[in-house]
Parts: C-alpha cells; structure tokens; sequence
C-alpha cells in the first residue's frame, strides 16, 4: 500500500522535482527537534505521575484521574486543540488569571510551546499508565523484602523503581517519538507559520493546497525511510519481560510515609491535573454553555457524516487486523514459519511508516483517471482512516489470539475444528473482549480524525473535526466550543464502551 501510494504520487508527477534539500532539511530538523522534546516532556511528566499514582493508592478522586488519563489518548485531536487553546490562550483560564498580575502568558502558544503542550496533553497521560502498569506489576514479596531491610525512599527507587521505569522507558520512548514524528492537527492548528511545520504538514500542503504531487512524492519517501529508522529503533528496543509468578496478596510500599514524598507526588498530580484534567474540563464548561447551537443543521449533518464514516471505518479495520493476526498466527503456530508470521503482522503497522496522506494521495491519482476523487471521498476517508486505527486494533486482537491458539490450537486440530468453526467455537470465548474494544477505539479515533477528512473533504462532506476546525479559524468560539463537546461526549461514549467490553484500554505500547 505504502509502495503503490508513493508510485502514484510519482505517476502524477510525471518526474520527480529538484526539491531544495535545505528546505528538506529544515522541515526534518524541525520535526525531530520537536519531536524529540514533546517524547522528554511526555516521559518525564508520566514518569512522576505515574510514581505519584504507584505511591498513593487511595486518594479521593483517583478513578476519575485513571479515566481522563485513559481518555485524553483517545480525545480527537482537535478537541485537545480546542482545550489547549482554551486553558492556555491569550484569552483561555490561564491566559485570563496571568492578565490579573500583568503577565502575557498566551502570546506564546502558536509555535514550538503549544505544539510541546498539546503533545504532553496526549502522550504524558499514556506514559504514566504504562509506567504505572509496570510499577504495579512489581512483585508484593519485593516490598514486602524492602521492608524487612528497612529501605528508605531513596533505596527503594534506586532499587525497585528505577529499574522498573529504565525497562519500559526505551518502548514508551520511540512509540510517543514516532507519534509526535507524524503528527498533523496539533502542528496545522498550532504551528503558527511555515517556520514550524513538520513533514507531514508539508505532504499536506504540497498536495492540497498546491497540487504538487512530485514534491510531495519526495518528502513522504523521506518520511517513510526516517520512519523506517525509528520503527526498527522501536522493535530492537521494546524488551518484554517472562511473567514472574506472585503469591496473590498484596503488600504496600514502604516509602508512602516520607514527608517529602507526599509534597513531590503532590507536586506530580498538581502538573498532571492542569495539564490533562483542565483542557478536558474546559472543554466541557465552554461547550455547555453553548449547547444550544448542536441542534443546527449543519453540526447534525456533520455529526451523520462522522457516524457514517466510523462505523465502516472500525469495522474494515478490525476485519482486517483479524485477518492479518489468524494469518500470522498460523504461521508461527502451525507451519512454524517466524519470520514470515513477523512479516505478515508489521504489515499491519504500515501506517505506523507510512505518511496518511501518502497513502490518501496514492487512492486519489489512482482514481482520478477513472472519476472525480472527491465525489468517492466518503469511500476513501473510510478506507484511509481503517489503515490508521489498524495499528491498534491489531495491538488488540493479537495476544488473546495468540493465547487460543497455544491453549487450544491443537487440540482444535486434533478434533478437526477449523476456518470459521474454530474461530467460533475455540477462539471467541478468549477473543471476542478484544474484539469489542478495538472495534470501539478503532471508531472513536475514525470519528475525531481531521486530517484525512480535511484532505478529501468539500463542501458536502464535513466531519465534526473539520467543522469544529472551521470554526476554530472563524473565531466563532462559542460554536466551537459545543462542537467539542459533541465530539468529546461521543469519543468518551465509545471509550467506555472499550474499557466494559475489552477490560480497559492496552497499557503497552505497539
């Protein structure tokens, strides 16, 4: 797909430009530079938050702080946006309490300093609960060891903690780089000017704003080959440990007592909770306020559109993680083939490598001589936005899978249980929650994707993310704000639909 989309680009072409390489190497500059500070900045804070959370295990409110974690990685991105804006703006909370003491604190959003913001709002809650994860897979015979030695806090991180976090932080790392490497809303809508945008903002630009397929066949093949680099990064530095057996009960740290621990974890949470609850929260205070204006025509149409394009969305991509997953597990499992079963499953990471819009770019000059690509748009949004959530729905479905197989697969041979009748009768039963929940993120992150409905769309087919984006750039906040709402409601309606179904979202990373 990745081949076939960046042979089109060059078809449409006809030659491949004479790109400035300077030009190049200031868009890769900028995109590594902010990549690599939004993946420290996201680290740092989930590694705090997350020790703060490991640490103090009853507070009142700590559910409801585990939730926004978990939901702020599903949030459409322009929700984040908005929120961001809204919290940290010139006229956003923030904004308003610095203007009381004579400080410009908004000035500053549009550029590097936003992108950093929005980033962390998304990828900091993510770290913290694979850390906190981890912290809490840690064995109840280690504290109960640490304390028997009498170790003091700083014993106990030196020793249990920090290895803990040093083992994850390498996979959380080149995941959320990877992630900040290929982002686009958070860059279009707070980049601030062509001095800040990445490479896929660029892909974006080149194709829709000037139709310059050539150059746009240049830069994502340099986005593919960087992604490439980091996705084999990724693989050789992911390290999962053998399961370690437990006696079952449970044993409390021996450091919650320390005084200064508890200002420092506070001090955590405190961070935290303006940099993830307060968007969120101002997104629901500005949207009801503005309730009202949702039942226009034009947001119920958008609302439709998003729905029509989710729900087959979610379900292609799910068909086609299962596919991919029962190929690979036959593979590996029956004809003992690794390396080709390795191969079949990170096929279904391409998007992972390859830009979105390489791949939107490649369906609309492969339809074009055919018919208008924009009278297809729905069809193609629904089938581009399958291969971006595929990724995770694969990351679902994968491990129980695997799981029925060594428990049963040869039992199931032996009885001659096989095709659908095995999948029915011999997989579900362990399947079948991991189904239901890459089903729902793989619609909620269908529903709040802006980037490839913003490529496709026209005057007839708007999503909620592009009409909110609209008015967002017409400065009518008010109707924004309650589109936000919408979109925020309806992802978080799916979200726990995921979290019942599927026993919570993954805490690994892909």
């Amino acid at each position: 797909m990745g081949a076939s989309a960046a042979a089109g680009l060059v078809g449409a072409a006809g030659a491949l430009p004479a790109v400035p390489w300077g030009y190049v190497r200031g868009l890769v500059g900028f995109t590594l530079v902010q990549a690599g500070l939004s993946t420290a900045l996201s680290i740092g804070i989930g590694a705090a938050v997350a020790l703060a959370l490991a640490r103090r295990t009853r507070f009142p409110g700590r559910g409801l702080v585990l939730a926004l974690m978990d939901l702020a990685f599903v949030l459409p991105a322009v929700v984040v946006i908005f929120g961001v804006v809204a919290v940290w703006g010139r006229s956003g909370l923030l904004g308003d309490l610095g203007a009381l003491f004579g400080l410009s604190i908004g000035r500053w959003l549009y550029g590097l300093p936003g992108i950093l913001i929005a980033h962390a709002v998304f990828n900091a809650p993510f770290a913290a609960r694979v850390f906190l994860a981890a912290l809490e897979a840690v064995p109840a015979e280690h504290w109960r060891l640490a304390s028997h030695l009498g170790m003091g806090p700083g014993a106990v991180f030196r020793l249990i903690d920090r290895p803990v976090l040093l083992r994850e932080a390498p996979g959380i790392a080149g995941f959320v780089f990877l992630l900040c490497f290929t982002s686009f809303p958070v860059v279009l809508a707070l980049g601030g000017g062509p001095g800040t945008a990445t490479l896929e903002v660029a892909i974006y630009e080149a194709i829709r704003s000037e139709a310059d397929f050539g150059r746009a066949a240049v830069l994502a093949a340099v986005q593919i080959a960087a992604c490439l680099v980091l996705v084999g990064l990724l693989a050789a530095a992911e390290r999962r440990p053998a399961e370690t057996g437990e006696s079952g009960w449970r044993q409390a740290r021996p450091d919650t007592a320390a005084a200064g621990l508890k200002l420092l974890d506070g001090a955590a949470l405190t961070v935290g909770a303006v940099l993830v609850v307060l968007p969120i929260a101002a997104v629901a205070v500005s949207g009801a306020t503005a309730a009202g204006s949702l039942a226009a025509p034009a947001v119920l149409r958008a609302l439709a559109t998003s729905l029509t394009i989710a729900v087959p969305a979610s379900l292609l991509s799910v068909a086609l993680a299962l596919a991919l997953a029962t190929l690979s597990r036959s593979l590996r499992l029956d004809r003992g083939r690794r390396r080709l079963a390795q191969g079949v499953r990170l096929a279904g990471f391409v998007t992972l490598v390859v830009p979105p819009f390489a791949l939107a770019a490649g369906l609309f000059v492969a339809i074009r001589p055919f018919a208008d690509p924009f009278t297809l748009g729905g069809p193609m949004i629904v089938v581009v936005n399958a291969l971006v959530a595929l990724p995770y729905a694969i990351r679902r479905i994968e491990p129980p899978l695997m799981l029925a197989g060594e428990r049963y697969g040869r039992l199931a041979a032996s009885l001659g249980i096989r095709g659908l009748d095995r999948l029915r009768l011999v997989d579900a039963p362990l399947v079948r929650p991991a189904l239901a929940a890459a089903l729902a993120i793989a619609g909620v992150l269908s529903f709040g994707d802006l980037g490839v409905a913003a490529f496709f769309g026209t005057g007839n087919l708007v999503t909620l993310p592009v009409l909110l984006y609209q008015r967002l750039g017409s400065y009518r906040m008010d109707e924004a704000a309650a589109i936000a709402l919408l979109l925020a409601a309806v992802s978080l309606a799916g979200f726990l639909v995921a979290r019942r179904l599927g026993g919570g979202l993954d805490a690994r990373p892909l």
